[in-house]
């Protein structure tokens, strides 16, 4: 539409040039080196309209050849663009092989050849070739003005891949000395740092993993919770009451309320005889979230007031009344609190529920200290065939004196 537009515009400037021209063409008079030329005005413009295209004419000619090959190099590139789109699109489907072959197809034309080798490299992983995939990453490393992040983060994926952990680091470290460790490197630096147990490293990274675009805090207090799960551990261990308060001080907030961390805190605290810090946050975290781990744990407390305990305990139940490991919890502090009738209700409850050998130790413990010792033994043989599965088929007095009569009567 455009281009009719500026042809409609042409024709009505032609049109009152030559309306005006028709009535005085005008006159345009040059001298050149002692000669005069003289021609008419609209003459004149159709000259310079002849040398205009002549000039662009031969400007064309001279850059033919410059013309032709970027035209081939426009062409070359846009193969090779197509070409890393179909690798792919084959790498997605699981074509390995053949989006190795094809990301390499058209490699020297590429304006990113990188891109081309880490889909190679890639492919060629995918399909165990671990020489092809070294040999890739390597020319990827060769490439100039080309940042080697990708490579060098992707070579460090593989290398973890296959437990080769003092490689990864090295290559991560050798990226971060430069600069230019992004967000997903720098989860696999901390990632190695966690599996080595190297939990100083690991809460130097706290910082920048928190601070890095790109990186959720949910996955930064994931990757970083061990090293506090590491330090309350080791308070309760030593039951330093000062090592351990100063370690879940320095529990970040979004961490305080995570199942795991809470349950470590509590166990530690109870290793330090603070039974009711360790209730009190157990308690807490169970009316927000209810938790398995925590529910076992908080069966564990020994607290100055059993009942009060049992009586928190038992107000959960209106809402998991049918929870085998609250029952078995409800158990236990009814035991402390000497509640021994309530104690085997609840654990017979939680054994018709889902049997466990834990609850099946238990009530036969308790029984045992009632003095039902037949009773008890019932109950842990019981726990014998739910550990391997079924009752063993045993025969009657009567099949045994037959089975005797028999090979006696062989024996003669």
């Amino acid at each position: 539409m455009r281009r009719g537009l500026y042809i409609a515009a042409a024709l009505l400037a032609g049109a009152i040039v030559t309306n005006v021209l028709a009535r005085d063409p005008g006159y345009v008079a040059i001298r050149i080196g002692g000669h005069l030329i003289e021609m008419s005005a609209v003459t004149f413009v159709l000259v310079l309209v002849a040398v205009y295209f002549l000039v662009r004419l031969v400007l064309r000619t001279l850059n033919a050849r410059r013309w032709w090959q970027q035209k081939q190099l426009e062409r070359r590139r846009a193969h090779a663009r197509r070409a890393l789109s179909q690798a792919i699109i084959e790498l997605a489907r699981g074509d390995w092989a053949q989006a190795e072959s094809t990301a390499t197809k058209y490699i020297g034309d590429s304006e990113h050849p990188i891109a081309h080798y880490l889909v190679a490299a890639r492919a060629a992983e995918l399909q165990g070739a671990a020489g092809r995939r070294d040999e890739w990453l390597a020319r990827a490393l060769e490439v100039p003005a080309e940042s080697h992040a990708p490579a060098l983060i992707m070579q460090a994926e593989c290398l973890l891949k296959h437990k080769q952990v003092d490689a990864a680091r090295a290559a991560l470290e050798q990226l971060d000395a430069r600069g230019e460790l992004n967000g997903y490197g720098l989860l696999l630096l901390a990632r190695i740092h966690r599996q080595a147990g190297d939990w100083r490293q690991l809460a130097e990274l706290e910082k920048r993993l928190r601070t890095t675009r790109g990186i959720p805090s949910a996955l930064a207090d994931e990757t970083v919770a061990q090293v506090y799960l590491n330090r309350l551990q080791e308070a309760g261990t030593t039951k330093d009451r000062e090592a351990l308060r100063a370690a879940w001080k320095d529990v970040p907030n979004s961490l305080t309320k995570h199942p795991e961390i809470v349950v470590a805190y509590a166990r530690a605290a109870m290793a330090c005889g603070e039974q009711q810090n360790a209730e009190k946050e157990l308690r807490q975290l169970l009316e927000a979230q209810w938790d398995e781990a925590a529910v076992r744990a908080y069966g564990e407390l020994e607290t100055d007031d059993p009942l009060q305990t049992l009586d928190h305990a038992e107000a959960w139940l209106n809402e998991h009344e049918n929870d085998p490991v609250l029952l078995m919890t409800c158990a236990r502090l009814a035991i402390r609190a000497e509640l021994y009738g309530k104690a085997r209700s609840f654990l017979e409850t939680s054994l018709a529920i889902r049997p466990r050998l834990e609850t099946y130790q238990l009530l036969a413990n308790l029984l045992e200290q009632l003095g039902e010792r037949d009773r008890a033994m019932k109950i842990l043989h019981d726990a014998l065939a739910h550990a391997i599965g079924h009752r063993p088929k045993l025969l009657t007095a009567r099949q045994r004196r037959w089975l005797e009569r028999r090979r006696a009567q062989w024996r003669q």
